[in-house]
């Protein structure tokens, strides 16, 4: 147990209170502005969630959102308030048309991951990839693959073995160990990476037309890969905004959850949440344990 829950849960003893079952709730998505003007807005909406134009990456910014996605047209630059935000829970989805050496070092959490420039066309889903379905449809390994004439190339791949906590998303085809999309843990939330110019592809980008977008599948495939991976990559955290709290409810949940009370302050506000909606917050039903099972008798 870590020591977050551990105070939760010894808060609970002083109080106790009746668990109820939680649900997800649509969350708040950020994007920021697109390279070449696609718009990744309809993949959020198709993905169940809500989008939300960023202008700056500051804090206050950040703070009342579940996800980021970043199209990174220079290559992606570290960002102390994306990591941060990162680390406390969200979701952020780096879509880099130049990656190199320099990428990992500049990634939330620096990852032991060599990333390197190098043109392709062809893309696999990695094995048991957990993106291949989802609500925009279904994946498969010729989903992705471009036209060495008529579309931009796929720009990188990492070039060394993933760390253990890391998933492999996508592929390079003819080299399964060298991963095109990733992800990856950053303290209590989760970086996305692809080493892909996305926005090229998605609805109003330069290649999204019947011509140009081939395959003809292509710009499809885009749109489906990037609404399986926001609903995916959402669903694997979880915080207060995520779970439709709002208002009250949201600031103390927050306070129970999130800004690491403990001792009298998180016991008042226990007692404060139990008092007004007689169930608990879902970091604290989480940590409850199930009741021992009554054996029959012999």
């Amino acid at each position: 147990m870590n020591t977050r829950l551990g105070a939760i849960g010894l808060a609970l003893c002083a109080v106790g209170a009746l668990a109820m079952p939680t649900a997800a709730h649509a969350g708040n998505v950020g994007y920021t502005a697109p390279c070449l003007g696609g718009d990744v807005t309809s993949a959020i909406v198709t993905a169940g969630h809500t989008p939300v134009a960023v202008a700056s990456l500051d804090a206050a910014s950040l703070a009342p959102l579940d996800a980021l996605i970043i199209e990174s047209c220079l290559g992606y630059s570290a960002d102390p308030d994306v990591d941060a935000a990162v680390a406390d829970g969200m979701v952020v989805i780096i879509n880099d048309w130049l990656p190199s050496g320099l990428t990992a070092g500049r990634l939330p959490g620096s990852p032991a991951i060599t990333f390197t420039y190098n043109i392709g066309y062809n893309i696999n889903l990695a094995a048991g990839s957990p993106i291949a379905t989802g609500p925009g449809g279904t994946l498969t390994d010729a989903s992705l693959d471009s036209s060495f004439f008529l579309a931009p190339a796929h720009d990188g791949y990492t070039a060394s073995t993933l760390p253990p906590d890391a998933i492999q998303l996508l592929t390079r085809s003819n080299v399964a160990g060298r991963s095109v999309g990733l992800a990856y843990p950053h303290g209590n939330g989760l970086v996305v990476y692809n080493a892909i110019p996305v926005d090229t592809y998605l609805p109003s980008g330069p290649y999204d037309d019947a011509h140009l977008c081939t395959p003809t599948n292509l710009c499809g495939g885009i749109q489906t890969y990037m609404t399986n991976l926001i609903a995916w990559s959402i669903k694997q955290v979880r915080n207060c905004a995520s779970e439709g709290y709002t208002g009250t409810q949201l600031q103390w949940c927050q306070n129970i959850c999130e800004k690491g009370y403990t001792g009298t302050t998180l016991n008042t506000w226990i007692r404060r949440w139990m008092g007004r909606w007689h169930d608990l917050p879902y970091c604290a039903r989480e940590d409850e344990e199930e009741p021992p099972q009554e054996q029959p008798p012999a």
